[in-house]
């Protein structure tokens, strides 16, 4: 009933209840008389036709602002609950990938938005060409006052239709590495290894450089650098490297691993372990250790040398003080 008097509480409407016509079948229940009371229903309906603000010859009423914030609120649910619905009830039993269901879902929720706006405009009493024309100016101000708002918001919808990053990716903006877990209006959360969560403006990830290391597919390689002796045999030492690689459990046999003579250093033969993963990817710390425990440990157990740098001084000449003092020490 409240809900009639609201939509019928417009400039000339007026509540023609049918329940008049059934007063006598309600007998002896006083409340629902008093719902069919047509001086209550009249004074509700006076109640919503009065002005708040008076604009020129329009007047803000208290009908108009309840139907505008339940319009309001009805878009809002039906937004939310579209996102909500379609990835778990519906592109999750796809094999759409994980980044096109969020992006999909986003989209969808701002088509709910776009539809919603133009069914409940008319309904509430705003013409769709005045309310266009009032984006308009407003767009003006968004492009002095808030541009960097409408940037970002610009630059969350070519990240979901263009999707040079989606959901899941792991990503590095300058000294920022970690995935990506949400891509929102206005920025992207970003979760670290340190399970932080970063909220990264969107405009950064179209204007900066980012380096996107699962944009591919979810295999990354990474790389091992290794100094050996000169005295080491190069042979024995590719062996311990491709064992190291291929007895960790993270790292995949196909890309088959691959240990690479690098050159000669100053004082060590360098050599880089090539290895492929997926699950590491998004914890490239552990992955790290563990490669790098098991080549120390490896080496070691084959006697293979790390060298550490080592430098010869030449002294072309000496002062008596410090030619005796170095004589001293050499005896």
């Amino acid at each position: 009933m409240i809900w009639l008097a609201i939509w019928l509480g417009e400039p000339g409407g007026r509540v023609e209840s049918g329940i008049l016509r059934g007063r006598s079948a309600l007998g002896a229940h006083a409340p629902l008389m008093l719902l069919a009371n047509p001086a209550w229903l009249d004074g509700v309906n006076d109640w919503l036709k009065t002005p708040i603000v008076t604009l020129g010859d329009k007047a803000l009423t208290f009908g108009f602002l309840a139907r505008a914030l339940l319009a309001i609120f009805l878009i809002v649910f039906a937004a939310r609950l579209t996102r909500s619905w379609l990835v778990p009830r519906i592109l999750r039993r796809t094999k759409v990938d994980i980044g096109v269901q969020h992006a999909t879902a986003r989209i969808a929720s701002y088509i709910v938005w776009i539809l919603g706006a133009m069914v409940a405009l008319p309904l509430i009493g705003l013409p769709i060409n005045s309310v266009v024309f009032a984006f308009s100016a407003l767009g003006v101000g968004l492009g002095f006052g808030l541009q960097n708002i409408a940037d970002n918001f610009v630059s969350g919808l070519i990240l979901l239709f263009e999707r040079p990053v989606k959901v899941g990716d792991r990503i590095q903006v300058g000294d920022l590495f970690g995935t990506i877990v949400e891509i929102r209006a206005r920025s992207t959360v970003i979760e670290t290894n340190e399970n932080v969560s970063v909220l990264l403006p969107n405009s950064e990830l179209i204007s900066k450089n980012v380096v996107n290391l699962t944009h591919n597919g979810p295999m990354v390689r990474f790389r091992f650098a290794v100094g050996v002796s000169y005295k080491s045999d190069v042979d024995e030492v590719r062996e311990a490297l491709m064992s190291v690689a291929m007895t960790n459990k993270r790292v995949l046999k196909e890309p088959v691993p691959e240990v690479l003579f690098m050159g000669f250093g100053d004082s060590s033969l360098d050599f880089v372990l090539r290895v492929g993963v997926t699950e590491s990817a998004h914890r490239p710390d552990i992955l790290r250790s563990e490669i790098n425990f098991a080549i120390w440990h490896e080496l070691k157990r084959r006697g293979i040398e790390i060298p550490f740098p080592q430098r010869d001084l030449h002294l072309r000449s000496v002062q008596g003080e410090a030619a005796q003092a170095l004589r001293g020490a050499g005896a």
